[in-house]
């Protein structure tokens, strides 16, 4: 199941904990962690990713809090301008399989109680059978900041907006209404397909918006040209209000919609905080968020005290004045207290401004492992650095060296200069800055520096992503126990870059990163000097479950695809890993054909008919050429190595429909145009190729093209071979189970599972009784 979490929400109602370029729902609430973080932390248990739809401000907020989750697969869709929850939720789920369960959140919200798995697991159950679940709180009393929900069991009869006091009193009196909890469990194909229906203008802007959002990246910027026409609406008015699918689970835990001030005094106690000493208080809380200054309440009576490190709060509980009208009418006065906390996010860190003056201040950087403060210099202050914790590497002008615990460097106005963490820990440096000028417009940005981490990364582990097509069938779990909540998973993307579908990584200090965001890290030289001639990585590896006939299909070649998609064209190769007796493939076309002759064929469903059908057994190999028509039939097991395209022209597909009556989309006219329609003499193919027997294996070549090469280990004992920087090594295990190592890293295995080995010289050893297709370029 896949998380998104609301965390998108600005300004500074519980000022002066939150800001409004720091809101709430990253602020510290409970034991150091923020709402944002609370929100992750109870969910690990029910899902396998979360993706954060936050603004573009808060992305180095949101990476600075998930340091603390490490290992945990997550994505930032970034917003420039926002449009409330309904389009932040739609457009990632035009990123997910249909099939993919989503469990929608707000970051505000504190929520606890042993119930709440039993409540997640009976909404997953509803939502399986195709509802659109939203989660309602037993009422306290007569609120009236909070929507209701007026249900019967478990079906919702109406959504109420935020009523009048004597209205709410009449919801609580009634018995039958629960607060809306803004919280939704829902398939992404079934929210969709009523978003689609029941408000098709925000479905066709996010649809229309998203064919050109690059969502290869962890963070997927979603900026303004391409959103502005979008209508700000939120999940409730577009969908909730209308649809006859919505159900409600009446959760019994304890909830916090954490809105102001009060509603956060309700939650916190006064111990929470250290530092704090109250005497001869009643209905009085205190909040201290510093660490070395005391807070003495006495005498005080429906209060709340709220003590940071730049500003003293202090107001009754219950008055009625909101926070927000104070900050409005001071803002011009004080802004600087209003919209920024003491501590500022940046892509490579934190600063924290210890002590400033108008020629004089005192920072606390802190560097991330693995990041670097890119190459800029200073035209009116000095400089004075010292590392307190970790390893720095400076560049100082044209020198560049390392410096440790205790160690100072002075930066002359003017000269550049830049600092990166090469080490797995965070870097802490005190930083004095003394000039006529001391503020961050002072900074003159030379270029960025990153270096390339390739020879620090020996072999990796990858989970793949899945796909749920309809031909699919269940042996990818079955057989190979592959972790994925589908009915039905038709496909397991192994090694993916690709942004239809990114494998993970699995193992290692890169763990619960996308493969594409690793081929960054590690940067040109981890994939060899063959690869350098590609725009994108190069391969894709997939395993294939045909518990149907695939469509009738053609890929086109580059130069198509690059014109028409901006895509790689597609040649692929099929191994058969097993299939039922009987089953076949089609490739290629019997006789010579005209284009036309092939559309009157595909209309009159006889395109069949003049198509090979070639029965395959179990370690066939084929190679499917760009142009060359096919299909996988029913009852086959494969591993398909091909380029690193999802470019497929479907040309027949039997009149199937999805699960929601939809006929599949065919592309007849590209189809035709790209397909080679050169009869294929099929008496002579050979589908197996010689074996070289070695001591312990063998090894057959596959297939080779200009995009890679692909050989099958049969091993008996063990195999060793050599690796250089020419081309980075995919191992896919097709059967058996063993141990693979390379240089100091070594990991056990079984069949169906992937692994990645970046371009270097280096050994790998692989030991045991299987068999492997080892893939380069």
């Amino acid at each position: 199941m896949k998380c998104i979490i609301l965390a998108g929400g600005m300004g500074n109602s519980l000022w002066p904990l939150s800001r409004e370029n720091y809101p709430k729902q990253f602020m510290d609430i409970k034991m150091n962690r923020s709402l944002f973080q609370e929100s992750i932390a109870r969910n690990i248990p029910f899902c396998d990713e979360f993706i954060i739809s936050t603004n573009e401000a808060y992305s180095f907020i949101v990476e600075n809090q998930m340091k603390d989750f490490q290992g945990l697969r997550y994505r930032c869709f970034l917003e420039e301008e926002r449009k409330k929850t309904a389009p932040a939720i739609a457009r990632i789920c035009m990123c997910l399989n249909p099939s993919e369960l989503v469990f929608v959140v707000s970051s505000d919200q504190i929520i606890e109680g042993e119930n709440y798995k039993d409540t997640i697991i009976y909404a997953q159950r509803l939502a399986q059978e195709g509802a659109i679940v939203t989660f309602g709180m037993n009422p306290e009393g007569p609120r009236t900041d909070y929507g209701y929900i007026q249900y019967a069991g478990d079906q919702v009869l109406a959504f109420k907006e935020k009523p009048g006091f004597q209205e709410a009193e009449g919801y609580i009196k009634d018995g039958r209404y629960l607060w809306n909890s803004g919280n939704f469990l829902f398939r992404a194909g079934d929210f969709l397909q009523e978003l689609k229906r029941l408000t098709p203008e925000v479905y066709h802007q996010c649809y229309e918006s998203m064919r050109h959002v690059d969502v290869s990246n962890q963070n997927v910027h979603l900026y303004r040209y391409l959103t502005k026409d979008i209508p700000a609406i939120s999940v409730e008015h577009a969908v909730l209000e209308k649809s006859s699918l919505v159900r409600v689970v009446k959760s019994d835990v304890l909830w916090y919609d954490v809105g102001d001030l009060k509603r956060l005094s309700d939650y916190a106690k006064t111990g929470d905080s250290e530092g704090v000493i109250e005497e001869s208080c009643k209905d009085v809380t205190v909040i201290n968020r510093t660490g070395d200054r005391l807070v003495v309440v006495n005498g005080l009576e429906d209060a709340v005290v709220i003590n940071t490190e730049d500003a003293v709060y202090v107001g009754v509980k219950s008055a009625e004045s909101d926070i927000k009208d104070i900050v409005s009418a001071y803002h011009d006065r004080y802004g600087k207290y209003f919209e920024n906390h003491h501590i500022y996010y940046r892509r490579w860190g934190t600063h924290e401004i210890l002590e400033e003056t108008p020629y004089c201040k005192v920072r606390k950087v802190t560097l991330y492992p693995g990041k670097t403060h890119q190459l800029h210099k200073h035209d009116l202050r000095s400089e004075q650095w010292t590392v307190v914790h970790g390893k720095a590497t400076i560049t100082l002008g044209k020198e560049t060296k390392e410096y440790r615990t205790k160690d100072s460097v002075y930066i002359p106005i003017g000269v550049e200069h830049s600092v990166s963490n090469y080490e797995d820990e965070d870097l802490v440096i005190i930083e004095v800055a003394i000039g006529e000028i001391v503020s961050e417009d002072d900074s003159v940005t030379i270029a960025a520096k990153n270096r390339p981490i390739w020879a620090e990364s020996s072999i990796i582990k990858l989970e793949p992503a899945f796909k749920d097509y309809l031909w699919g069938g269940t042996k990818l779990k079955d057989i190979y126990h592959k972790n994925c909540d589908y009915d039905i998973v038709a496909e397991s993307w192994e090694l993916s870059a690709h942004k239809d579908g990114q494998s993970t990584v699995a193992s290692g200090r890169f763990k619960g990163m996308l493969f594409g965001e690793y081929l960054k890290r590690i940067g040109a030289d981890g994939l060899g000097w063959k690869s350098q001639a590609f725009e994108r990585f190069p391969i894709l590896v997939k395993i294939i479950d045909a518990k149907q006939s695939l469509s009738i299909q053609v890929h086109p070649d580059d130069a198509f695809a690059l014109r028409e998609e901006n895509e790689y064209g597609k040649n692929e190769m099929w191994h058969i890993m097993d299939c039922e007796e009987g089953a076949f493939i089609y490739y290629g076309v019997n006789q010579p054909l005209t284009k036309e002759e092939l559309q009157k064929r595909v209309e009159n469903n006889t395109v069949l008919e003049v198509l090979n059908k070639i029965e395959v057994h179990k370690g066939d190999t084929f190679f499917v050429d760009a142009g060359t028509i096919h299909a996988i039939g029913a009852g086959i097991l494969l591993c398909e190595i091909q380029q690193n395209s999802n470019c497929t022209y479907r040309l027949y597909d039997y009149d199937r429909r999805d699960k929601y009556g939809h006929p599949r989309e065919l592309h007849l006219e590209k189809a035709r145009e790209v397909s080679t329609l050169e009869t294929k003499d099929i008496s002579d193919m050979s589908s197996r190729h010689q074996v070289t027997v070695c001591n312990g294996y063998e090894v057959e070549l596959l297939g080779s093209c200009k995009y890679f090469e692909s050989k099958k280990y049969q091993v008996y004992t063990e195999v060793e071979f050599n690796m250089n920087d020419a081309s980075f090594c995919s191992i896919m295990i097709i059967e058996g189970e063993g141990m693979i190592r390379c240089d100091n890293e070594s990991f056990k295995f079984n069949a169906a599972d992937s692994f990645f080995i970046p371009a270097g010289q280096r050994k790998v050893l692989v030991r045991g009784k299987c068999s492997f297709i080892k893939t380069h370029v």
